[in-house]
């Protein structure tokens, strides 16, 4: 079926389960961030490749609501489908919730599929709908249009952590989360997200496009834990490791009857953010349960790194830092020698060096590799037969990232690859100037990631310049490449704390003209403390060399000077041990001392 095709066959399957429209989403059962082939529904409805989006079919119109970084994709993808391409938060363009008002009247039904909204999202659009005396069910109409074709469910072979990597065990962690249950007024936990449930059983698969984690659920009580899992995932001695640490195993497709059936009491900690709307209402329709809304206190736990993480976060770095210095050096050489070379061919290079370093196992997202303007486009991704040659002026855009078994990286550098404007010399200065700044920030401890955000910003908003997106996000221990709780946007309450890591990727993002992007990861660290409290700030944790040839060093302080020529200096003395003569000279070279 062609896309049009597809939106008349959601009208009029809604309308035969006896809806006037449905809604979809980027999401699954766990809320995951990247999704499972068999929940690409609204990819498979519309052919939009992003995420955190959102597609409306009525009786009459269909629209697809995106954000800042989708907005050049989304239109570009959904011409000629008949979707209109909502810019959510641009000047004009109505929010989801007030076109759900504006389109449902009184006595229609909106249809989702309550196993992959978050109730927080359904309690939204409750409440947009009965605006207009509309309502809103739980009905799956895709999935009998979807037959033909549509990818099963992940069925990945499991494997466990072990505390050497980790540096608690399950039972460990069992025992921190039921003091946090206590201390909560709760005595059970629902736990649906994959990382939550990965790193409360050190439970890892591949069963999510390059994030190591099992589709899974677990529920905790103060003398119980139970792993809902396919069955024959776990090799026998792993379930035998888990039942020794308190875990019971059960099949993963019986926890909605398992919620259902419970018959004792409980209080049960559930978070409407991140459990869904169909888990959530069989919790508060079983009389048994008493439901006490909050976060998940795993959350919180696994944001803030181990002493024991921290060091194989940190061997980890150093092993994708002569991965990346590689990586780089081949493609100056291909540059150098005239060889042809298009967006697609770098993934490839990327994925030969890294997995020439001990315990590489996957990448940690799809690397994108942006060249020119397609840069521009945040979360562009270079396709086969519609990516773009990489001529010899402007720049090269490469966000890519590793998953080792000592941890995850994610690292953005923009290289020069040819004759550079003078606005793009500027562009990549300035950017450059927002990185150091959020890197070499000093602060009061408690600060939010709202507070901290706009650390980052000032070059930019000096020349009225912003980017649509946060300055960095969480990152996963062997886990997703984007984990929280921690991060750096306007919206972020979480408060930094030492141990926590976040990456750093201001950016310059003129649309048909150029993007740039500096990323690295970074360590919250303790500095000191005095009459005034406690003085946090961050510490790299990415060693790669950043491109010297853009830069203005005349435009920078002498602080940001210094913090470069010193980042850079580390850089070289941590990896030249693991590189050969003629690497560590290339490598002298791109992190020698900028001066003005």
């Amino acid at each position: 079926m062609t896309v049009p095709e597809k939106i008349a066959a959601l009208r009029a399957a809604a309308r035969d389960a006896g809806g006037d429209g449905v809604l979809l989403l980027c999401s699954d059962p766990h809320s995951s961030e990247y999704l499972p082939a068999h929940y690409e529904s609204l990819t498979w409805a519309s052919g939009f490749h992003g995420e955190n989006a959102f597609l409306v079919v009525t009786p009459t119109e269909s629209a697809l609501f995106c954000d800042g970084r989708y907005y050049v994709q989304g239109d570009r993808e959904l011409a000629g489908t008949g979707i209109v391409c909502m810019h959510d938060g641009a000047p004009g363009v109505p929010r989801l919730e007030q076109y759900l008002t504006d389109h449902f009247a009184a006595g229609e039904t909106l249809l989702i599929d309550g196993r992959c909204v978050p109730t927080s999202h359904a309690r939204i659009w409750e409440k947009a709908l009965a605006k207009s005396g509309a309502a809103l069910r739980s009905a799956d109409i895709v999935s009998p249009l979807w037959a033909d074709g549509r990818p099963p469910l992940p069925d990945t072979p499991c494997r466990l952590l072990t505390p050497e990597q980790t540096g608690h065990t399950q039972a460990e962690k069992l025992a921190q989360i039921r003091a946090d249950l206590k201390a909560a007024g709760a005595t059970a936990l629902a736990v649906p997200e994959l990382d939550c449930v990965g790193w409360l059983c050190d439970l890892r698969a591949s069963d999510l496009p390059c994030t190591p984690l099992a589709v899974a659920y677990a529920f905790v009580t103060q003398d119980a834990c139970t792993l809902f899992l396919a069955p024959g995932r776990l090799a026998p001695a792993d379930v035998e490791t888990l039942a020794g640490q308190g875990i019971e195993v059960r099949p993963y497709d019986g926890f909605l009857d398992f919620v259902r059936g419970y018959a004792t009491e409980e209080t049960v900690l559930a978070s409407p953010a991140v459990l869904n709307y169909d888990l959530f209402s069989a919790l508060e329709e079983n009389p048994r349960l008493t439901v006490k809304e909050g976060p998940d206190p795993i959350t919180a736990r696994k944001g803030v790194k181990n002493d024991v993480e921290l060091k194989n976060i940190r061997e980890c770095h150093i092993r994708d830092g002569v991965a990346m210095v590689r990586f780089q050096m081949d493609l100056e050489a291909a540059l150098a020698a005239g060889t042809p070379l298009r967006e697609t061919d770098i993934e490839p290079m990327l994925q030969r060096r890294r997995r020439e370093q001990p315990g590489c196992f996957d990448d940690s997202f799809a690397a994108i590799a942006a060249w020119g303007p397609n840069a521009a486009m945040m979360h562009y991704h270079a396709e086969p037969g519609a990516d773009a040659a990489i001529e010899r002026r402007g720049f090269l855009l490469v966000d890519c990232g590793g998953q080792y078994d000592c941890g995850t990286t994610d690292i953005t550098r923009t290289y020069p690859v040819g004759p550079l404007t003078d606005d793009e010399r500027r562009y990549y200065t300035w950017v450059l100037q927002c990185h150091i700044d959020m890197a070499r920030a000093v602060f009061l401890d408690p600060c939010t990631g709202a507070m901290l955000d706009s650390f980052a910003r000032g070059p930019l908003w000096r020349r009225r310049i912003n980017y649509r997106c946060g300055t960095g996000h969480g990152v996963g221990f062997i886990s997703g490449v984007h984990e929280g709780p921690q991060s750096l946007n306007g919206r972020s309450q979480t408060v930094f704390r030492p141990g926590m890591t976040v990456t750093d990727e201001p950016g310059v993002y003129e649309t048909d003209l150029v993007g740039i992007r500096i990323e690295n990861e970074l360590e919250c660290v303790h500095l000191e403390d005095n009459q005034y409290g406690t003085w946090l700030g961050f510490r790299p944790l990415t060693l790669v060399p950043i491109s010297l040839a853009p830069v203005l060093a005349d435009e920078l302080s002498r602080d940001q000077l210094d913090w470069l020529n010193a980042y850079h200096e580390t850089v070289y003395n941590t990896l030249a041990p693991r590189l050969t003569e003629a690497e560590c000279r290339w490598l002298r070279e791109k992190t020698r001392p900028l001066a003005r």
